[in-house]
């Protein structure tokens, strides 16, 4: 029966184990850090969004407060 890379690490002993088991820790904190990554990325696209919405709302009483005052302090 052939196990693959594992007869291979088999050969170098501890240092092939060493190194598997190194490896498989660069691979958790690289998904890891990929996974963060992606978590950040859709929290600004959140915030980009509530952004957009507190300026469009900002502009629209802006643009009303503006007709009050000319309606009240405008020429007649």
């Amino acid at each position: 029966m052939s196990f693959g890379i594992f007869d291979t690490l088999a050969d170098y002993g501890i240092l092939g184990f060493a190194v598997l088991a190194l490896g498989y820790l660069c691979w958790m904190f690289l998904n890891r850090l990929m996974q963060s990554e992606d978590d950040l990325k859709a929290r600004i696209k959140e915030l980009e969004n509530d952004v957009q919405n507190t300026l469009k709302e900002s502009t629209e009483s802006s643009k009303s407060l503006k007709e009050t005052v000319l309606m009240l302090f405008g020429k007649k």
